[in-house]
Formats: C-alpha cells, structure tokens, sequence
C-alpha cells in the first residue's frame, strides 16, 4: 500500500528553478547574492537585500534627526529681497544614511584650472541610478588665510561635499528633504524662542564677528534696521553662519562690504573742514564735467544685472570666485555694464 502513495504537492513558493549552479550560499543567507552589473551609465540590477527599507521607519528617523541638527541641516541667505534656502550637506548625508540600500561613490579627474566630480546615488534596492557633475575651480577658495597647501586641500574636499551633497539630493524625494528642511528650522525658532530674540540675535552677532563681520554688513545683507529683525531673520542668519562652518562659502559673499560701509569712516571728519574740501574739488572738476559723460568710461553694472548673476550662479550652484577671476575683479560690484552683459551670456551656456 505504501507504494501506491501520491508524493505530497509543493507549493509555488517551495519551486526552486534549476540554473545549473552549485548553491552554496553563506550560512544565513535567505537570498542567492545578485552581483552588481556596471556599465557605461553606472549600476543597473536591484540587489537583493535581506532587511528591504522601511519608509515610515526612514522618515521618522529623518525628521527626528532633524530636530537635533537645527541650522546645521539648511543653508539661508537673503537675495534681493527674496530669501533664499535649501537643505545642507549635514541634511543629504543623514538622509543617505536613514535611507539604507545605497551608495554615493564620487569620481574625479582634474585639468590645469579645475576639478571635475562625477557624483553616483545609487539605490542598490530599487536598482535606480542618478549622476551629476560639478565643476570646481582650483584655488584657495574660501580658505584665503591659510597656507597655499592647506587651503588648496580644503577647497578641494569643501567641493566634493557639495558634489556628494547635489547627487543625493537628486536621488532621494524632495518631498522628504523639503520636510526635514523645515522640521530642522522649526527646531531653530523654537530655540530662538525659548532663549529671547535678544540673546539669539547677540549670539549671532558675536558668531558672525568672529568672521570680521561687523553689524553693518549683517544689517545691509538682511535689509532691515536691527530693530526689526524677528525670528526668522536670526533663522537666517544661523543658517549662513552654517555655511560658513562647512567653509562652502566665504564671508564676502555673504555679506558683501557695499559702497556705504567702506566709506563711512570718511564721515567722521568735522564739518569745517569738509567744506573747504568740497569749494577746492568743485573748482577742479568744473572744466571735466564739460565734456561727454560715459565718453571715457563704461556705465557701471545695474543692481538688476548683478541681482541676475548671483540668482544665477546659485540656480547652475557656480561659485562666484569663478566671475570674480575670470573676469578679474575682487567683487561683482565692480563689473561695469558691458563685462556684467558677458557674465550673463557666460552663464546661459554653463
């Protein structure tokens, strides 16, 4: 009777295809290892993973994250009167890392005047790939009051962060980005909140002066009188001073010295000694003023061209050094009018 006994079914799940090799697999290995396939456009093939992520589990972790960090995961800046911000490359690492299942590797190769990144996410569970090039010039960088060496090195590793920090933020959803972005700031007002607006705007004063920052180049980039700062102006300014920590940009750019600022220290002379300055420059310039104005000299850049280069550099993320060299000056307001023209064709083809 024991031979005439069915052989007991298996279920679709307990059907093992036959591929003709030995399956040897590591002790604990509930997967075959699936190697990776590279190629000319980087990793193709999902590889299967033993703990599959976890979404809910990835965002909670972020956002919680977030609330630690502060300033230290966005950056913020005001720009002709708009405020601009974004996420830091504190925020893309920590989102790399809670996101799991993927890698971020980073070449490059170097020319005569600049270092070129090739930056990789690679979502080794979803097999999704995504690359982007940034380009940066060799220099000093940020770094003007170091050695030669050290400085170099620095703006050399500052650039690959920002590499890294662009393909990341490429290769993850904006929308959680976006979220840990404003959970991080809520995180920042609250403290401002806690601490009195007084002391967080005496903080930030005292941290940005450490930078040969003086009051007036804070209050010229903000655009309002101090007495009209509010929590989110001492947000902002915790999240340039979060840029200047992370050395992706400098002081100047920030916080340019304007025209009023520089001169300033002029105005202190007594009045009776301004005018007879003024009566003696006046008798000068009398006899120059009757020839054609803009003969010999080129007009001067407008606030509305200037305003478009730095939107611009900040849209294509070109570092304003690369205008300021290229065209050899030491800071955009001394472009004049038809040189702010060639800055502005330059950029439309970056």
């Amino acid at each position: 009777m024991e031979a005439n006994q069915e052989p007991a079914s298996a279920t679709f799940a307990e059907v093992v295809p036959f591929t003709g090799e030995p399956e040897n697999y590591p002790a604990g290995t509930v997967n075959p290892p699936v190697p990776l396939m590279r190629s000319q456009t980087q990793f193709h093939t999902a590889v299967a993973v033993q703990r599959p992520r976890n979404l809910d589990k990835v965002v909670a972790a972020v956002l919680r994250e977030a609330e630690f960090a502060g300033d230290a995961f966005y950056y913020s800046f005001p720009m002709g009167g708009k405020k601009i911000e974004g996420p830091s490359i504190g925020l893309a690492m920590a989102v790399a890392r809670e996101w799991s299942n993927c890698a971020v590797p980073v070449e490059y190769y170097e020319t005569a005047t600049e270092w070129v990144f090739n930056a990789h996410f690679v979502d080794l569970e979803r097999g999704f790939t995504v690359s982007r090039v940034f380009r940066k010039k060799k220099g000093k960088g940020a770094f003007k009051k170091l050695e030669d060496d050290r400085a170099e090195d620095m703006t050399f590793q500052a650039a690959q962060s920002r590499a890294i920090r662009n393909v990341v933020l490429a290769g993850v959803p904006r929308w959680l980005t976006d979220q840990a972005k404003e959970r991080a700031k809520d995180a920042v007002l609250k403290g401002i909140s806690k601490e009195g607006l007084t002391v967080a705007t005496d903080k930030a004063l005292k941290f940005l002066a450490g930078y040969n920052i003086s009051e007036e180049r804070v209050i010229a980039a903000l655009g309002k009188p101090k007495h009209e700062w509010a929590s989110e102006d001492i947000a902002s300014l915790r999240g340039m001073a979060s840029q200047l920590r992370d050395g992706q940009v400098t002081a100047e750019h920030l916080f340019p010295a304007t025209e009023a600022n520089e001169e300033r220290p002029k105005t202190a002379i007594p009045k009776e000694e301004t005018k007879p300055k003024r009566a003696r420059v006046s008798k000068v310039e009398a006899p120059v003023n009757t020839t054609p104005s803009g003969s010999l000299l080129p007009q001067a850049a407008t606030p509305e061209d200037l305003e478009a280069i730095r939107l611009t550099c900040l849209e294509k993320e070109i570092e304003l050094e690369v205008i300021l060299e290229k065209w050899q000056v030491s800071r955009l307001e001394e472009l004049d009018g038809p040189s702010a023209q060639q800055v502005r064709e330059w950029l439309k083809g970056q």
